[in-house]
């Protein structure tokens, strides 16, 4: 437990916002952690199915998935410089972010799909509005991507796991383009919003797409855990490259076994092994991460006692 509440001291003490600004976006980012949670309960005592176009699960998905970003951003933006750009790049991340979570969960309450619907002239200018901010919320990735490579005043740890994290970000954005492509023209066809997003018979988009979101949280956890131990600067560095390596391994395995029709569970040989090549370097760099985290831990007042 003291090794748990101390890593939880860590990570707060890296991504809590130190300014006005920044308190807005991690409140925002809180909002909306917390909104995903009050509808995870909702579809629990509901017990309405958790798939499908029209479900309780996308309410809680995607008010976790863009809380999680939010506080990512105030975590990135404490290490770049205070710059009325870079600021504005992370509202456009973090408020675009609450608007689509809004909108998204507003459908729901209506009782219908919100994403590829246009079956009444509202609901097609809501996915439309889905779909514009989408696109500020990538004008924002972008706008963080630049400022970190000009100039980064955290980690070598911290600034690989913000440059890859982003990227993967601008990467998962190309999927879900591609998705909302698919699904609009299933629905153009069918007059219905599609049950699943496949590419091909059996490619998971939905699985590529997330991956790619939430490799910016996994990398910055790790970066955290490295530059908090006994690792030193550059050995911080060199395991958060590794893991980053790792990750980046392992989406670009899932999205090509997608974009090839396949099923995640059956990739092609070389996929699998690239994908396990990268799973298990994740999971080494973060063995490391930890071990070394614990070396650091003080020691208990009875280990300290001589008989």
């Amino acid at each position: 437990m003291n090794a748990l509440g101390g890593l939880a001291d860590e990570v707060w003490r890296a991504v809590r916002p130190v300014d006005r600004y920044q308190r807005l976006l991690w409140w925002c980012g809180t909002a909306m952690v917390a909104s995903g949670a009050v509808h995870g309960v909702v579809a629990v005592v509901d017990f309405a199915p958790w798939w499908g176009p029209v479900s309780w699960r996308k309410p809680v998905v995607f008010g976790v998935s863009f809380g999680l970003m939010a506080w990512a951003v105030v975590w990135i933006l404490r290490q770049l410089p205070a710059r009325w750009w870079v600021r504005t790049g992370a509202g456009l991340v973090v408020f675009s972010s609450v608007g689509e979570a809004v909108l998204i969960t507003a459908q729901r309450w209506r009782g219908t799909a919100s994403h590829f619907n246009q079956a009444t002239d509202t609901d097609a200018e809501i996915w439309s509005l889905i779909g514009n901010l989408v696109l500020l919320l990538v004008l924002g990735v972008v706008v963080l991507l630049v400022a970190a490579l000009v100039r980064f005043d955290g980690g070598a740890a911290s600034r690989v796991a913000v440059l890859v994290g982003l990227v993967a970000v601008l990467a998962a954005g190309a999927v879900g383009q591609k998705m909302a492509a698919i699904g609009e023209k299933a629905f153009d066809d069918t007059g219905h919003v599609p049950y699943e997003v496949l590419f091909g018979p059996a490619g998971s988009a939905k699985l590529a797409h997330a991956v790619g979101l939430h490799g910016l949280q996994l990398l910055a956890l790790l970066a955290i855990l490295c530059e908090s131990g006994r690792l030193g600067r550059r050995a911080a560095g060199a395991v958060t490259g590794a893991a980053a390596l790792g990750y980046a391994a392992a989406l670009a395995a899932i999205t090509v076994t997608a974009y090839d029709g396949r099923a995640p569970l059956h990739p092609t040989p070389a996929m699998a092994v690239l994908l396990c090549a990268g799973v298990l370097i994740v999971a080494a760099a973060g063995g490391v991460a930890v071990a070394r985290r614990r070396l650091d831990l003080p020691r208990r007042p009875q280990e300290d006692h001589v008989p």
